[in-house]
């Protein structure tokens, strides 16, 4: 088995971790490193390139001793509390839930969003302070569903899309899992009617948040959660609203992560 070590700025640690994965990675594992920066350990069962492949992240490549996946993933994934309602823990984990939380189950896999990361719990805050029960709500970029699900947790409805086709295959099947309605789609939010959302959810990167700005005002007819992003890109993401009408209604962090809240003027 071949081990590979790359550091990178933690703004690139989901789309590094993907690609890994796309590249064939057995397990990947992040450690956090002084200055925002994260390390990613990645294992193969050969070394196809892989230095060359990922140079630009200071690769380290050796050979190791095969890796118990299982025993790793369940002493890495512990149940945690996120916002007043929230208790997101692992498929495996057994533990009570803590009385006045509602029960999220998280399913560790390669889509993204699998609960562990701060854009996602910050998401699932804003959804405790801002969603009203009986809405519907648009879930883009679903990832693993996990922001779909605890927004039917908190009496919702609504449906999840994402472009890959694999990760819209996942959330369905965690959905079913869960007892959720799997109702998620492969596709883009360009395929929902105007103002067929009252509440519109996006936890995916700046870049994209500006491109589907006007698509977010087109079709939620109340708020926009958005997060996935640092600091340095709010300014922009208010502006790009902005011009769209909508006026930020509140603001969340955790570390360098920001998930903004806008609403419908």
């Amino acid at each position: 088995m071949t081990s590979l070590t790359l550091d990178c700025v933690e703004t690139e640690s989901e789309l590094l971790s993907a690609e890994l994965w796309e590249h064939g990675a057995s397990g990947i594992q992040e450690h956090e490193l002084p200055g925002g920066r994260v390390r990613l350990q990645a294992w193969f069962d050969a070394n196809d390139g892989l230095a060359e492949r990922f140079a630009a992240y200071g690769p380290r490549v050796e050979d190791e001793k095969a890796v118990d996946w299982e025993t790793l993933s369940r002493q890495a994934w512990q149940p945690v509390e996120v916002g007043a309602r929230f208790y997101l823990a692992p498929e495996w984990d057994e533990s009570p839930t803590p009385a006045g939380r509602m029960r999220l189950t998280v399913h560790p896999g390669m889509a993204l969003g699998t609960g562990d990361h701060p854009a996602t719990q910050l998401v699932l805050v804003a959804l405790e302070k801002h969603l009203r029960e009986g809405e519907r709500i648009v879930d883009t970029g679903t990832g693993t569903g996990i922001l779909l699900e605890g927004a039917y947790l908190l009496g919702a409805r609504g449906v999840g899309c994402d472009i890959e086709w694999e990760s819209a295959r996942t959330a369905r099947r965690n959905l079913l899992a869960d007892a959720c309605p799997p109702r998620v789609f492969a596709g883009s939010l360009r395929a929902l009617a105007a103002r067929s959302a009252d509440v519109v959810v996006a936890n995916i990167n700046a870049v994209t948040h500006h491109a589907l700005a006007p698509e977010y005002a087109r079709v939620a007819r109340r708020l926009a959660i958005l997060a996935g992003f640092p600091e340095r890109h709010v300014a922009g993401l208010e502006r790009a609203l902005g011009a769209h009408g909508w006026q930020r209604l509140d603001r969340l962090s955790s570390r360098e992560w920001v998930c903004l809240v806008f609403s419908a003027v």
